[in-house]
């Protein structure tokens, strides 16, 4: 895994970090599901696919923590990052990742729009469909890859605060 570059870890982060927006209250309806115990017997086998597919990259990130520039590590920070990903199937793929220190803490599914868990709500939101965030895992340069859908409209990303919005400004710029 020391093979990958900057470049490479920076967007495997982009992936996690912009997976898509779940705005609103919590709420207390809906099953959790943990990465690591994914299994379906309601949802399609694609939303499955993606989802491991996730939680893998979950995890290479975070064997990669050392690769990550810190200022990418303090966008991040300690933050509650939602994800909404509309599937091939027309099935929705709602996601959280809890973040401490810059790494995945935590990464779940759920069946609701919000997620049952949060206390706060996201600070960081993300949006976006299966095929713009499978385009982006299978590119040789994802983080370019990602700042770029960013900048077409397929990966929207709503963030609170000053700060955070400054540091996914620069990274737009630097990786455009």
């Amino acid at each position: 895994m020391a093979s990958y570059s900057k470049n490479r870890i920076l967007g495997l982060f982009l992936v996690v970090l912009l997976l898509a927006p779940i705005t609103g209250a919590a709420s207390n309806a809906g099953n959790i599901t943990a990465a690591s115990t994914f299994t379906t017997s309601v949802n399609s086998s694609t939303e499955n696919d993606l989802f491991s597919e996730l939680s893998a990259q979950m995890a290479l990130y975070n064997d990669n923590i050392d690769n990550v520039p810190s200022l990418v590590k303090r966008l991040v920070g300690s933050e509650e990052i939602a994800g909404r990903i509309e599937l091939n199937s027309n099935e929705m793929l709602y996601v959280t990742l809890l973040m401490n220190g810059g790494e995945v803490k935590d990464f779940y599914r759920y069946d609701t729009p919000n997620d049952p868990n949060s206390k706060f709500g996201p600070s960081i939101t993300v949006e976006s469909d299966e095929d713009t965030i499978r385009e982006i895992l299978d590119s040789d340069y994802p983080l370019r890859k990602a700042v770029e859908n960013m900048n077409e409209g397929s990966l929207d990303v709503e963030i609170e605060g000053y700060f955070r919005k400054t540091v996914l400004w620069s990274i737009q710029q630097l990786y455009s």
